[in-house]
């Protein structure tokens, strides 16, 4: 149960990073536009974040001061984009250009992804509950049987028959309830 709630957890402050990278990159962008190198920008922006970025942008500064490469720290932040922002960074930083600019485009960019990843999610909703729903009906209909009809409840566990038609429908409701989650996922 322990490994469950951690799984769920880490995909829930996954999916939290990913909505305030937008965040990280415009405030480093300021910070940049007003004269500050990009190793100084990540150390000062986070107290100007939420959390849980401000944590992952304060672990990007401590790697920072023990010698990574900016770019590289960025990486490190985590969320959806983090690593296409550290390679975007990484290769301007060598190129050379306007940094600023790029980390507004890339901030208004990551806005335009979380909002299409979030449209995403909202029309595939229905699909994703109706597959819950059905996938629990033979469920309710084996206890329906049980409360309804014990005799033929009784029946239906007892023969090696019955027993293969559940475990058949087990297999396949389990794989239609998978191949609708694949179909209606959406990255995130």
């Amino acid at each position: 149960m322990r490994r469950l709630t951690s799984t769920l957890a880490d995909r829930r402050r996954h999916r939290a990073l990913s909505g305030q990278l937008h965040l990280m990159a415009s405030e480093l962008a300021a910070h940049v536009r007003a004269g500050r190198t990009l190793a100084q920008a990540v150390g000062d922006v986070a107290a100007d974040l939420p959390e849980p970025i401000r944590s992952a942008v304060r672990d990007a500064d401590a790697a920072v001061r023990l010698g990574a490469a900016p770019a590289e720290a960025l990486a490190l932040i985590g969320g959806d984009g983090a690593g296409i922002l550290a390679v975007a960074v990484g290769a301007q930083l060598r190129a050379g250009g306007d940094l600023a600019a790029l980390l507004d485009g890339l901030a208004e960019a990551l806005v335009e992804r979380e909002e299409q990843r979030r449209t995403a999610a909202m029309l595939t909703a229905q699909a994703r509950a109706t597959a819950r729903m059905v996938s629990a009906m033979p469920g309710f209909a084996v206890c329906a049987l049980a409360v309804i009809d014990r005799s033929a409840f009784s029946a239906l566990i007892g023969s090696p028959l019955g027993l293969a038609a559940l475990a058949a429908s087990a297999v396949l409701t389990a794989s239609g309830l998978t191949l609708v989650r694949r179909l209606a996922a959406v990255a995130g």
